[in-house]
């Protein structure tokens, strides 16, 4: 087995290259592909250039905090063009009256580093930066989802902080989309998350969450929600209430809360204000990913909207995929 420091390709042929994160920086490693297929678990990262990588099965810490960025706008008056809503995804999964609010100016954290994604110009979903150039989301908001699905690959454009026709931090174009196996693959909503690589590091200005796992439950945890809901006029964020829900049911990898979301707003942070001296993550941090409304079959799916939860080995996926 051939080792090198640094990145680079992540295919040679007959060969797949597997990632690690190591205290002293990236180290690559070359195994047998035979070898990498037969251990193929839900959790596998992929890219959309084909390219595959494992990581650690154990994360060396449970968090890492946020940066709020210095808030500088590459523009006070940049505009954006108009869309429509009908690409958003999602369901509408409103609990009684609509208690969602208008986040008017978007220039605060972490309202910045919440992101609108737009696909061929119309409302797709939303995402969370947690890097300077990378920003997580649903899976379904980067792939198709299932074996025979694809990627959104040329068709997405990333608008941080946007406001209506108001772009302060101006757009991004996609380097790359990651997602598991257990999304692209089978399809499995347990397993719908994913990542944007960007062209640009417009995180150094409106900031980024921080995110963390814990092996405990999550219930009763406050939650907020923010993103960019289709059904609104367009470009506009909103949060799910005025004040914190809780998680309600919490599964190995999925959580199940009462906030409101509609449609565009998957991929959107789940995310709670932790006290100094809380456990790895300080700030604003998220504990997972929405991606779905409540109309689903079956207990709890049928009653709560929902998200991806951030476990150990989607903790450790998000920081490959950052440090890539």
């Amino acid at each position: 087995m051939n080792t090198r420091k640094g990145l680079g390709r992540t295919w040679v042929r007959g060969m797949t290259v597997i990632v690690t994160i190591m205290a002293t920086g990236l180290t690559v490693a070359t195994a047998p592909a035979s070898a990498e297929r037969a251990s193929v678990r839900p959790d596998t990262p992929v890219a959309s250039d084909g390219s595959r990588m494992s990581v650690p099965s154990r994360a060396a810490i449970g968090g890492v905090s946020g940066f709020a960025g210095t808030g500088k706008m590459v523009g006070a008056n940049l505009t954006a063009p108009s869309g429509s809503s009908t690409t958003a995804l999602g369901t509408e999964s409103i609990f009684g009256p609509d208690n969602r609010i208008r986040i008017n100016p978007t220039t605060s954290f972490p309202a910045r580093a919440v992101v609108m994604i737009t696909r061929s110009g119309g409302a797709h979903c939303t995402g969370w930066m947690y890097g300077p150039d990378i920003v997580a989301t649903a899976g379904h908001c980067v792939h198709t989802g299932g074996s025979g699905g694809s990627w959104y690959t040329g068709q997405l454009t990333i608008w941080p902080a946007r406001n209506g026709a108001s772009a302060p931090y101006g757009s991004c174009s996609v380097r790359q989309l990651y997602s598991v196996t257990g999304w692209t693959v089978s399809g499995d909503e347990a397993y719908d998350y994913g990542a944007i690589k960007l062209n640009c590091t417009i995180g150094y200005s409106t900031g980024w969450f921080g995110y963390w796992w814990q092996a405990a439950s999550l219930a009763g945890a406050s939650t907020l929600i923010n993103g960019y809901p289709g059904e609104k006029p367009f470009g506009q964020q909103w949060r799910g209430d005025s004040v914190a829900r809780t998680v309600a049911v919490s599964q190995a990898n999925q959580i199940f809360y009462s906030n409101d979301t509609t449609g565009g707003m998957s991929g959107s942070p789940i995310y709670q204000l932790r006290a100094a001296g809380s456990s790895w993550c300080t700030g604003y941090c998220s504990m997972g990913i929405h991606a779905y409304g409540f109309p689903h079959i079956g207990y709890p799916h049928n009653t709560y909207n929902h998200g991806t939860r951030i476990t150990e080995a989607r903790f450790n996926n998000l920081q490959a995929w950052k440090a890539a």
